[in-house]
């Protein structure tokens, strides 16, 4: 999986796509239904969102990978794919830094984008009387130590009236 996702994401090698995609339906269903046996009503989501790049990661990369992936999951679930969050700097790749240096370094990373709240607000519309919050579904490629998905959640509903969960391709 490591060779796959090295293939795709510093090679451009997209047509692993599909495959990560398929991955990523398994796993979105295989919350739901997690979600559903906790107990948690209407267990589905109304959106998908990503983690953002720093612009010089993007214009290295050419793509971002967990848009990508975003983009395909939400066209095969019918689900709204909407971006939140911007990063507000770069900071180096996580993979080479220690527990304590990613959480150090992520703080105040990224920040909501001026559409975030009208976005989310077109979405409430059509959850109004179902009587449970709008639920994001936050997309990245590799979970680690859950760093960036924790800071980017905490943006988010620090603003926002939403419950966010993560979904990534990899651990």
């Amino acid at each position: 999986m490591k060779e796959w996702l090295a293939s795709y994401k510093y090679r451009g090698n997209e047509r692993l796509l599909p495959l990560f995609s398929g991955m990523l339906v398994h796993a979105y269903h295989q919350l739901v239904k997690e979600l559903s046996a906790a107990g948690h009503e209407g267990s589905g989501f109304h959106c998908i969102s990503y983690v953002p790049m720093n612009v010089s990661r993007l214009e290295e990369r050419g793509f971002n990978q967990a848009e990508a992936m975003a983009v395909e999951l939400g066209r095969r679930l019918s689900l709204p794919v909407v971006p939140l969050l911007e990063r507000t700097r770069h900071t180096a790749k996580q993979s080479f830094k220690s527990r304590g240096e990613r959480l150090n370094d992520l703080q105040g990373a990224f920040k909501l984008l001026g559409e975030a709240a009208g976005s989310i607000a077109r979405l409430e519309e059509g959850t109004t009387g179902q009587g449970w919050p709008v639920r994001v579904l936050l997309l990245d490629d590799v979970y680690t130590t859950g760093s960036t998905l924790n800071q980017c959640a905490q943006t988010v509903t620090q603003s926002l009236p939403v419950e966010v969960y993560g979904l990534m391709w990899a651990r």
